[in-house]
């Protein structure tokens, strides 16, 4: 069965949403995709609220984010079930609205704002970035995005890459990309040579992309990778989920801290 590709664009209403929504249809024109809109409700209730008054407060809730959904859609998206809006967390949102019909891709947006200056993205991306099965698109929402021109792919031997989730997105984007780089970040006791096998198979696998390989080492990898990115005009990190640049309390720093939020690098997370 062949998959339609879907972009699920997390919206909060919050500041520059606008830039996420526009990245999201132009996307959904590269890749013939259908686009819905989720939002979660923040189900304000008093604690003391009975269960009737509980549902008619959330209803109330619900039926003021679709129509604000509908104004930001500008006639855009055109069917009911392209507006999903729930008090129910964006997670179980997420798994609910799965189905084999459609190859997902989440689209949300990275803010920077107050505290969050001083700690990793927001907690709900995160979530979805650890333990979402479908694939993730994180990109800043201060300005306008537009489709990657290079794709700077972090990969290491000890963690299976998810092929069908990256084929999948060298395909969306081949036509707009210019440069692919498969890198491994090793420790400063690791050997290379595991890793440079790794990365030389990776390169005859994906020969039709052309694609080069970097090792990046120790303290040297952080200024190394930033300069290469800000280098490179519309560089987009790509990780596996699961993999040590996202459970490594100290490659989860660099990489989420330093790369994306910092950065403020657009992220494309492979699922397992």
């Amino acid at each position: 069965m062949i998959k339609r590709n879907r972009i699920l664009v997390l919206i909060d209403f919050s500041k520059n949403t606008e830039n996420l929504i526009d990245f999201g249809f132009n996307i959904a024109e590269l890749i013939d995709a259908k686009v819905v809109f989720v939002h979660q409700v923040p189900g304000l209730v008093p604690a003391m609220a009975d269960e009737e008054s509980r549902r008619e407060i959330i209803q109330v809730e619900i039926n003021e984010a679709y129509s604000k959904l509908r104004e930001l859609a500008k006639g855009r998206i055109y069917s009911n079930d392209s507006f999903q809006v729930s008090e129910k967390p964006i997670l179980v949102l997420l798994r609910g609205l799965s189905s084999p019909k459609y190859f997902d891709w989440v689209f949300t947006g990275l803010k920077e704002s107050g505290i969050l200056k001083r700690l990793f993205i927001g907690s709900i991306t995160l979530s979805i970035i650890d333990e979402s099965d479908m694939l993730t698109v994180t990109v800043p929402t201060n300005s306008k995005m537009n489709p990657p021109k290079k794709l700077l792919v972090g990969v290491h031997p000890t963690y299976t890459l998810n092929g069908e989730h990256l084929h999948t997105v060298l395909k969306a984007f081949e036509n707009n990309l210019e440069k692919i780089e498969f890198f491994t970040i090793l420790k400063e006791t690791e050997t290379e040579q595991k890793a440079r096998e790794h990365l030389l198979h990776l390169q005859a696998e994906y020969n039709n992309y052309d694609p080069a390989i970097q090792i990046y080492r120790g303290n040297d990898a952080t200024s190394a990778l930033r300069d290469k990115i800000k280098q490179s005009h519309n560089s987009f990190l790509v990780l596996q989920q699961g993999s040590r640049s996202l459970t490594d309390n100290l490659f989860r720093k660099f990489t989420i801290n330093e790369l994306v939020y910092r950065g403020q690098t657009p992220l494309i997370v492979l699922s397992k």
